[in-house]
């Protein structure tokens, strides 16, 4: 009840002094229904993602007509989802809000499973919006990322998320572009809180020939050989390397195997695990990998495996190259604690480590 009289006193007030129209209360609450049902119909073309259905809602919004088509073309760009939609609300008889929750791609790319809520400000002269603010509940992250892109990858602003007097030239492009160097933010921000696998003045190997075989990090060039090995040997593999039916198995496609040692490529090259083939000497037939990955269980540094198909494991060799094995890493990796699950720690204790 009070608010009511405080409206119809504010009314009073702006009618008296030329400000509104002077409706009467009937009329009044008809115009503010009229508004919102406008208001609902404006976002609902703001989410079309589709200019000209937005644009005849803003023919009268002044500066607000420029900014408010580019936030389309960045929501658009950034893969905007709504997640939920609260119905607008009429905050005064010329002032009506509507609060959207959205999924949108520069917000997944800094992995906080947070979802902003975009609020519309819509003001009206009677039937006419003449100006619309936005304002959201962005995390601290999200202006952190900003910051950093800005200062670490400025031709972002300097192309994609140019402005000509305040407004993006490209508002779609540069919110892909933003959200690409979210995702390096995030990059940074990982290797500052973790530490270090293997000091920055190191070197991993990238070849070995021994008198029996070859070792060369994995890669695509050599996902025949390691697809054709691990496949030649999956009951073996299942009961001695993963002790799991998830790997190998009968299902895999070359597509799979070659997302594999992309990823393998990948973590070497980012200097976050290493893979190896061991080949034969003439470079046709893998006989086995080995593993260099960072150790997960407390006291180690390294945690290394390794791996011989069924006709190597038959031959003797998966005892000579675990030997060659801890020789190289003991004389060549920059690790004093490291652990070889399955071998010198049964894996029974290693699991209840």
């Amino acid at each position: 009840m009070k608010k009511s009289v405080g409206l119809r006193a504010l009314a009073t007030t702006l009618c008296s002094l030329g400000l509104l129209a002077c409706f009467s209360e009937e009329d009044r609450a008809s115009l503010v229904t009229g508004n919102l049902a406008t208001a609902e119909e404006m976002i609902d073309a703001f989410y079309s993602f589709d200019a000209s259905k937005l644009q005849p809602f803003l023919l009268e919004a002044g500066e607000s007509e420029q900014g408010i088509l580019g936030y389309q073309g960045w929501a658009e760009g950034g893969n905007y989802i709504i997640v939920s939609r609260s119905p607008c609300v009429a905050e005064s008889e010329t002032e009506i809000s509507c609060a959207i929750t959205v999924q949108d791609d520069p917000v997944l790319a800094l992995e906080t499973d947070f979802n902003v809520t975009d609020t519309f400000h819509i003001t009206f002269s009677e039937t006419v919006i003449t100006k619309v603010d936005t304002s959201s509940n962005d995390e601290p992250i999200y202006y952190e990322a900003r910051e950093w892109v800005e200062e670490n990858m400025p031709e972002i602003f300097e192309g994609p998320c140019k402005r000509t007097e305040g407004i993006r030239d490209s508002p779609g492009v540069c919110a892909r572009a933003m959200t690409e160097g979210y995702r390096q933010f995030m990059k940074a921000q990982k290797v500052v809180s973790n530490p270090l696998f293997i000091p920055l003045d190191y070197n991993p190997t990238r070849r070995i020939e021994t008198e029996t075989f070859v070792l060369i990090p994995l890669g695509p060039d050599l996902v025949n050989q390691d697809y054709a090995a691990y496949m030649s040997s999956i009951e073996h593999l299942q009961k001695t390397f993963t002790r799991s039916s998830a790997w190998p198995h009968e299902d895999i496609t070359f597509e799979d195997a070659m997302n594999d040692v992309l990823k393998e490529q990948e973590r070497f090259v980012n200097r976050e695990s290493f893979a190896y083939s061991v080949l034969t000497k003439n470079g046709e037939r893998e006989l086995g990998s080995v593993y260099i990955r960072p150790a997960n269980k407390p006291g180690f540094e390294a945690e290394i495996s390794l791996w011989v198909t069924q006709q190597e494991f038959d031959s003797g060799f998966d005892a000579s190259l675990y030997e060659w094995t801890q020789l190289w890493i003991a004389e060549s990796w920059p690790f004093k604690t490291v652990a070889y699950p399955g071998r010198k720690i049964e894996w029974a204790e290693w699991d209840k480590m």
